[in-house]
């Protein structure tokens, strides 16, 4: 998306880095990394004897870690849920004798989707 000067916005440029680091956080490189540092903590901690010190910083590392990670994977997952609901809405508009009052139905309160899908198998 850009703001009319070809440039991207900073709202993009911003969600195309959290895909990155999304897709880079859940490739088998970083679970084997994951795993490595993992096993290398306790193997230190061992010989350190888990000082109290060296479990705080697991702590806080983790802690921060799993923090941003959640923004990340919860932004990256709205966008991509995003795109697949105008897609299935372009499909509804564009199918001959399919309903359009399903088009944006995740926007309807839960008793109105229950009611279109009750409406949907009645019709079967």
């Amino acid at each position: 998306m850009t703001d009319g000067t070809g440039k991207l916005r900073p709202n993009s440029l911003l969600s195309a880095a959290a895909r990155v680091v999304v897709a880079a956080a859940g490739s088998t490189v970083a679970a084997c990394l994951a795993v490595l540092l993992v096993v290398s903590w306790v193997i230190i901690g061992a010989i350190d004897g888990f000082d109290p010190h060296w479990v705080a910083v697991l702590h806080v590392v983790a802690s921060a870690v799993t923090f941003v990670m959640v923004f990340l994977i919860q932004h990256t997952n709205g966008v991509e849920t995003r795109a697949i609901l105008l897609k299935l809405d372009e499909l509804i508009r564009a199918t001959d004798g399919a309903r359009k009052e399903l088009i944006a139905a995740e926007h309807r309160p839960l008793h109105e989707q229950e009611r279109l899908d009750t409406t949907d198998q009645a019709g079967r």
